[in-house]
């Protein structure tokens, strides 16, 4: 009887011990820590801890792991997938499969994420087109009545789409302003673009774009521009991503005086945003459009914009505009700037 008892004894102690350690991350200076493990990519495996939330551990600081308790899906170098329970072995990552054990070389293993990480990253690759969008819409009104009788609005609308091979960006502004005690408009423009970008690897894109606008103030009765080119993501992280871009382009513009111009044009620009914090970003691009039959013809466009989140939705923003024309209507000025204030809301996808 005594013997039974102790016997129960070490099995518990030995199960408890396994337990202990079925869901334990070593270090190579020692350390211990216990948790589940939510996903791995390639540079941060990641613990959940009932102490401290989700840890982020440098993956080559990781000595041993395991995961016994919940499967994983590891993506190998050569995009195959395997699903099962995971511990560390020496160099090896060791598999528990339904059909049996696999050894990875950890060097092979790219990522590791729950089946229900797995599947939320698989739909994201291929979202239907009314999926994936994120972006948002700004408002700036102001009205002055008595001496003065000014309206003043301002509207401004963005979206994109991005997947891992691909993306979609979609964006609009207008401005109109009245001076109805001197009877006049001092401002009534609107400008936007349809953009579609594809990766050909993982600095290199192809793009097609058609953009159009009108502007009341400089007699510009339209301005139709498709185009397409090349671009390089220079610069590609979660704050900071620069794209540099060129390709060719027409220009169809027609003006309320003179005849319509036909225009063969080149594109040199860039596109810049940056998160200072979780709240505030910044958005910067720059594009130079010369006529290629009319080489004295050419047009700058500039734009900085700054968004700060006050809650969930709601955004408070800063743009400024500025578009050159270096042969404008005779009478009109060089450059047209436009600086708006107001707020905004965010739609769609987070932390996009």
């Amino acid at each position: 009887m005594l013997k039974k008892f102790w016997l129960l004894a070490s099995l518990s102690l030995l199960c408890g011990i396994a337990t202990m350690r079925a869901e334990e991350v070593s270090l190579k200076n020692g350390d211990h820590l216990s948790g589940a493990i939510v996903s791995m990519d390639g540079k941060k495996l990641v613990l959940k801890t009932t102490y401290a939330g989700d840890v982020s551990i440098d993956w080559a600081e990781v000595s041993h792991f395991s995961s016994d308790k919940q499967p994983l899906v590891v993506t190998k170098a050569d995009k195959q997938l395997v699903s099962g329970t995971v511990a560390a072995e020496g160099s090896d990552v060791v598999v528990t499969t339904a059909q049996g054990v696999q050894r990875v070389p950890r060097a092979d293993v790219t990522t590791m994420r729950s089946p229900a990480d797995q599947a939320a990253y698989e739909k994201s690759l291929h979202p239907g087109i009314l999926e994936g969008w994120a972006g948002g819409g700004s408002f700036g009104f102001a009205l002055a009545r008595g001496n003065s009788q000014t309206t003043n609005l301002a509207l401004g609308f963005n979206a994109l789409r991005k997947t891992s091979t691909d993306a979609w960006v979609v964006n609009a502004a207008s401005i109109y302003s009245t001076d109805d005690k001197l009877g006049i408009t001092s401002a009534n423009s609107l400008g936007g673009l349809i953009r579609y970008d594809h990766d050909l690897n993982k600095k290199i894109f192809a793009y097609g774009v058609f953009a159009g606008m009108y502007d009341t103030l400089q007699l510009l009765n339209y301005r139709i521009m498709p185009g397409g080119g090349l671009g390089y993501h220079a610069i590609a992280s979660k704050a900071t991503t620069l794209d540099l871009l060129g390709g060719l382009g027409y220009t169809r513009e027609s003006y309320y005086v003179g005849t319509p111009n036909n225009l063969f044009t080149a594109t040199l620009g860039d596109e810049f945003t940056h998160k200072f914090t979780a709240n505030t970003s910044i958005t910067q691009n720059l594009y130079y459009l010369p006529s290629l039959n009319d080489t004295s013809n050419y047009r700058i466009n500039f734009s900085v914009g700054l968004a700060t989140k006050l809650n969930g939705w709601l955004t408070a923003n800063m743009n400024f505009n500025d578009q050159y024309v270096n042969q404008p209507v005779p009478g009109n000025k060089y450059n047209n700037v436009i600086f708006t204030t107001g707020l905004g809301f965010t739609l769609g996808a987070k932390g996009k």
